[in-house]
């Protein structure tokens, strides 16, 4: 049982992925060398790539599909490097909090209705996981098959790369081709690695405190049979009830301040997200529906845009999920135990506290995109009818470039 609870595949591909970037913790000081050269590869990388990026733009501004097609590349370089200058200012608060998470949420759990909550949260980190890590590998794999087709029955001297270079360098001649093609591949999947691990962490550990507070609704709701099994004399049941409810209400108090210490890490993070995924939508889409674009090339647009399309969903939905869970700790108290006691002593501390804690629910837990408004599934609708927005403004221009 406790090798079965141990799997968590969301967990070890996103924490793989953490290591690769440079951003984990580590245990000892030759991994932490590890992790500092995986940094600066990763920095080394995201410069490459925007350095590239920002030359083709410059070279390729009169053509409005490839600068539509660019300006896509930038921008997810832009919000890797927004996500990792966001993680490295709050490196030592962001560390301990993974701490945190390992030690008292990713553990075994031996209650059965405890251990069903957290197995159903890693159902769902699992499958957005593995879908998301797929959707981006295919993505990459269009920017690597797309030139090798169309270098099929071409010269040497015409071979193109994945991006183009702009240097007065014969860039097709063999050995240096198959060098800068490695080079760009390289940057590619690595910057697709750095764009879905903090993602895919943020989602795991919404959708697991999100568990906590259901545990934490199933404790308040069984304290009474969990006391009955242990004392059946009153005076001896109203401290042990009343005990028990200051575990509850210390569990209820450390998630809120978990709560706390992840809205004050991600929430620049969540606002440059939230922005990015309206308008990279809009430009996915535009290469998918209206500019002249390979057949290879589409088929990796089509699952950029899914992977985009689900990662918005999915990532509203583990919001919304932290919002309606740490709610219902207030309902949960009403089916508690609280009707049987007598009003001595023990029963109005127990009365009291329950207040309290319904009151303190009712101010919500939630992640907000920098501070302006709380993220939950109705931003994912607004994200949508954002995209349409500029994908419409979009259409526009190109018809009047043409």
């Amino acid at each position: 049982m406790r090798r079965s609870q141990g799997r968590d595949v969301s967990i070890i591909w996103t924490s793989f992925l953490m290591k690769i970037v440079g951003l984990w913790l580590a245990a000892d000081r030759n991994e932490q060398r590890r992790r500092d050269f995986a940094l600066i590869y990763t920095v080394a990388t995201l410069f490459i790539s925007i350095c590239i990026a920002f030359r083709d733009i410059y070279y390729s501004w009169g053509n409005f599909s490839n600068s539509v097609f660019i300006c896509c590349n930038i921008l997810y370089v832009a919000i890797v490097l927004l996500k990792i200058s966001v993680l490295y200012a709050h490196k030592i608060e962001f560390f301990d909090l993974i701490a945190f998470t390992q030690k008292n949420f990713w553990r075994f759990y031996n209650d059965p209705q405890e251990l069903l909550i957290i197995t159903g949260c890693k159902k769902i980190c699992n499958f957005s996981v593995v879908l998301i890590i797929f959707c981006a590998q295919g993505t990459c794999a269009g920017y690597m098959i797309t030139p090798l087709i169309e270098n099929i029955g071409k010269n040497e001297s015409d071979r193109a790369l994945p991006f183009n270079l702009w240097i007065d360098f014969p860039v097709g001649l063999s050995p240096y081709f198959e060098l800068l093609f490695i080079v760009q591949i390289l940057c590619v999947y690595h910057v697709a690695t750095c764009y879905i691990c903090f993602d895919n962490l943020l989602c795991i550990v919404n959708l697991h405190v999100a568990g906590q507070f259901r545990i934490l609704q199933h404790r308040l709701k069984n304290l009474e049979n969990a006391i009955r099994d242990e004392t059946s004399r009153l005076p001896v049941y109203e401290n042990c009830c009343y005990e028990r409810l200051k575990d509850c209400v210390e569990q209820h108090q450390t998630l809120i301040e978990y709560c706390q210490r992840l809205e004050n890490i991600f929430t620049v993070m969540v606002l440059g997200q939230v922005m990015f995924l309206a308008v990279v939508m809009c430009l996915v889409g535009f290469q998918l529906f209206l500019a002249d674009t390979p057949a290879s090339k589409k088929a990796s647009l089509v699952l950029n845009l899914g992977g985009t399309f689900f990662q918005l969903l999915i990532f509203t939905y583990s919001c919304d999920n932290l919002i309606r869970q740490s709610v219902n700790v207030g309902n949960a108290v009403f089916s508690g135990p609280w009707v049987n006691l007598p009003m001595s002593k023990a029963g109005i501390l127990v009365r009291k506290n329950l207040m309290i804690v319904i009151m303190r629910s009712q101010k919500v837990c939630c992640l907000t995109a920098g501070k302006f408004f709380p993220v939950s599934l109705e931003t994912s609708t607004a994200v949508l009818s954002t995209a349409m927005s500029y994908f419409t403004l979009l259409k526009q221009s190109s018809l009047e470039n043409v």
